[in-house]
């Protein structure tokens, strides 16, 4: 298995996994020595026993492999990809002495690494909707800093220096010891001209005197500095030099830290305090995985037949490969309610998220009910925006304007609430998707002076660019921060702070980095992608455009692509003649696309067999009555 710098992870390693094995097998082990024969093969599988994020899957199969070169070691999920309870992750084939004489060490190794990478992720999604990334430190565990670091990039983080040598981190210790930071810079400028600098600022007094150096360094640590001082010091440094913030950050408080304006926040939990992933190796000695699996899509099919015409399944691009294959409709989330609304199907069963399941209920002919497989799959994106929130800041804006019903239009993306789609339609508001959201905004803007658009940033600031429309005429609306009569005056589209998780991972260095790699490159991303990546691509669209795109491009073409891992790789087995790729070197999954599995799919079937109806999402009839006219506001443009 290849993943990014595999081979130097591999050579990092090989020294770790010796010392361990060595310190694990002592003289054998006499346990599995006694009960197996020598030659007794079997068969094992990984699995999670708690969600999480994997990273650490060439390491555990450098161990089984330096136990017994003969173990066949194959993962069944990507290095970067998150897990749920139960969830499988490799398969291992061999002799059982040699597989239960590896499975500690190599458990070892991978439980830490995964939980590095998953407490990562926690972090990295808790700043996707600011532009501040996560940085490590080098709060490291001995010996293990290259793949603790690289479990960091596995769970999305950005690495700091891997060592002293690196760059020049000018510390309190040393400003106090030389009499200022002035004199620490010129000290370090004369030993080595071209070695990159960051100094560490307590106050502003300090960052002023960072910045007035000449030539400018390349990097400003804010330590331990309150929110409100952290503001000031982005306003102060104005985009001149990249800013850090350190100190005192978790969860808690990442949030307000990340909307001051920072363009890196530095976390040593990540590293010298993440919990162990709970994985777990068991041996298959009946070899059954397979078959339960055919067992339980076989009864999925046979319940479908049973129930004919009376329901409908629908799967999202996103969702698991099995899920697709089930499915009688695979589209987007608007795609697939109208599809679902012309059929006889007295009952849709949605596989994808709540605000999917909740639209096809706003949407649903009489009689039509809707069920989800998986309550608990919400969207990270939907969830940036609550109605409260929503209403406060409309409230806010109400005192700007003496009628703020002739001023302002709200437009809610389908990715978003029932209740928000209802919002917008009681205040002469859209619902907007991907594909018709430049329609949208501009019908909106010729019908009143602005727009507010919520809950993603990026898709709002992409539509308004294309529309021509002025980055100085656009504002995201901090709820930390609120902004000055004057620069609502001047904006015509106010855009919410939320983003996608997963499409705010791609970065324009990624692109670079493509382009390197294969320069006859096409690069197509989703529109709700970053600013700055969008710019740099060759082409923008939606989930269909990029599928229908990528389909009718000609054979051996390359495309990289900006959008979710399972729908990349999906259009690469279905189109095998051309070369299709992840934008980015650690392709990021939807979390909460995995929630729905076979047995959750299985259970829902199961019960309507029986007439009991499993997870059956309904809307409001007041909500869904008001967010039914923003959706037919929009599907009349």
């Amino acid at each position: 298995m290849k993943t990014e710098n595999h081979d130097n992870l591999i050579v990092a390693g090989i020294h770790l996994i010796e010392l361990a094995l060595s310190e694990d097998l002592g003289e054998g082990d006499p346990t599995s020595s006694s009960i197996f024969t020598e030659g007794e093969v079997t068969t094992a599988y990984i699995r999670a026993k708690k969600p999480g994020v994997i990273a650490g899957l060439p390491i555990a199969q450098e161990v089984f492999s330096r136990v017994d070169p003969n173990i066949i070691f194959t993962p069944l999920v990507d290095e970067g990809q998150p897990v749920i309870t139960g969830e499988k992750v490799a398969q291992i084939k061999g002799r059982v002495m040699s597989l239960l004489s590896a499975e500690r060490v190599a458990l070892n190794f991978l439980q830490r690494m995964s939980g590095i990478a998953t407490i990562t992720a926690v972090y990295v999604d808790a700043v996707s909707c600011s532009d501040a990334r996560i940085l490590d430190t080098r709060k490291t565990c001995p010996g293990h800093r290259i793949l603790d670091k690289y479990a960091v990039r596995m769970g999305g983080g950005t690495n700091h220096r891997m060592n002293l040598a690196e760059m020049a981190l000018v510390k309190d210790n040393h400003i106090d010891s030389v009499g200022g930071i002035r004199q620490a810079v010129e000290k370090i400028r004369a030993f080595s001209a071209n070695l990159p600098i960051e100094i560490e600022v307590r106050t502003l007094s300090e960052l002023h005197e960072a910045l007035s150096l000449e030539p400018p360094i390349d990097r400003i640590l804010l330590d331990n500095m309150n929110c409100h001082t952290l503001r000031q010091a982005v306003a102060i440094n104005n985009s001149r030099v990249i800013l850090e913030a350190s100190g005192n950050v978790g969860l808690e408080n990442i949030g307000e830290i990340a909307a001051a304006g920072v363009d890196y926040i530095s976390v040593g939990q990540i590293t010298h305090s993440a919990e162990a992933l709970d994985l777990s190796m068991k041996v298959d000695t009946q070899q059954t995985e397979n078959v339960q699996k055919r067992k339980m899509i076989e009864h999925i099919r046979t319940n479908k037949r049973r129930l004919g015409k009376k329901a409908v399944i629908l799967a999202h691009h996103y969702q698991r490969d099995e899920i697709v294959e089930l499915g009688d409709f695979r589209g987007d989330s608007l795609e697939l309610v109208r599809s679902a609304e012309k059929t006889d199907a007295e009952y849709i069963v949605f596989c994808g998220v709540r605000f999917m399941a909740e639209t096809a209920a706003i949407l649903a002919r009489n009689g039509q009910r809707v069920l989800l497989p998986e309550q608990g799959a919400g969207c990270y994106l939907a969830d940036t925006a609550t109605e409260d929130d929503v209403r406060k800041a409309w409230s806010l804006l109400s005192e700007y304007f003496a009628d703020i019903e002739k001023e302002i239009t709200p437009i809610t993306y389908v990715n978003s609430s029932a209740t928000l789609k209802a919002f917008c339609g009681s205040h002469g508001g859209y619902v907007c998707t991907s594909a018709n959201a430049s329609r949208v905004l501009r019908k909106t803007l010729d019908e009143k002076p602005r727009a507010f658009f919520f809950p993603d940033q990026h898709l709002g600031r992409n539509t308004a660019a294309d529309l021509g429309i002025m980055d100085s005429e656009i504002l995201v609306w901090n709820c930390h921060y609120l902004p000055s009569p004057a620069d609502i005056q001047k904006t015509r589209v106010i855009l919410w702070p939320g983003a996608c998780n997963v499409h705010k991972r791609f970065q324009p260095e990624h692109i670079d980095i493509i382009r390197k790699k294969l320069p006859d490159v096409k690069i197509i991303v989703h529109p709700e992608c970053i600013r700055s990546v969008v710019q740099l691509a060759d082409e923008t669209g939606s989930t269909s455009a990029i599928i229908k795109r990528v389909n009718e491009s000609p054979p051996g073409i390359r495309w990289a692509i900006g959008t979710e891992t399972r729908l990349v790789k999906r259009l690469q087995r279905e189109n095998p003649d051309k070369t299709i790729v992840s934008l980015a070197p650690v392709a990021p999954y939807c979390p909460t696309m995995s929630y729905t599995t076979l047995t959750s799919l299985g259970r829902v079937l199961e019960g309507l067999v029986e007439d009991h109806l499993h997870n059956e999402v309904k809307v409001d009839s007041e909500i869904a009555t008001n967010a039914r006219l923003a959706l037919e506001r929009m599907l009349s443009l």
